[in-house]
């Protein structure tokens, strides 16, 4: 199935918590990298909140089920996502 690149981030909050894989491109190093996540998360980061509005850099905050901890993926550079039993390909 196709998704289209403006729809990334509305998709991954309409999970609703529910796991996905989602592969991406990194900023900081231009990898393609593949995490296991969900937006579902019960405690709150330990400095407080974000110390910038994810929304304006087109980041969502999640939580990495491999490594237990917070992450933000860059939804202007997701290539896939696995989730509900369909793989998306972002166009």
């Amino acid at each position: 199935m196709e998704l289209e690149k403006a729809k990334v981030h509305g998709f991954l909050r309409s999970l609703n918590g529910k796991f996905f894989t989602v592969e991406f491109i990194k900023r900081s190093t231009g990898e393609v990298r593949v995490m296991r996540a969900t937006t579902n998360y019960e405690s709150k980061l330990a400095g407080g909140d974000l110390g910038y509005d994810a929304n304006e850099k087109a980041l969502i905050p999640v939580w990495d089920l491999e490594k237990k901890a917070f992450r933000s993926i860059p939804t202007d550079a997701v290539l896939r996502i696995v989730a509900l039993g369909n793989t998306y390909e972002v166009k």
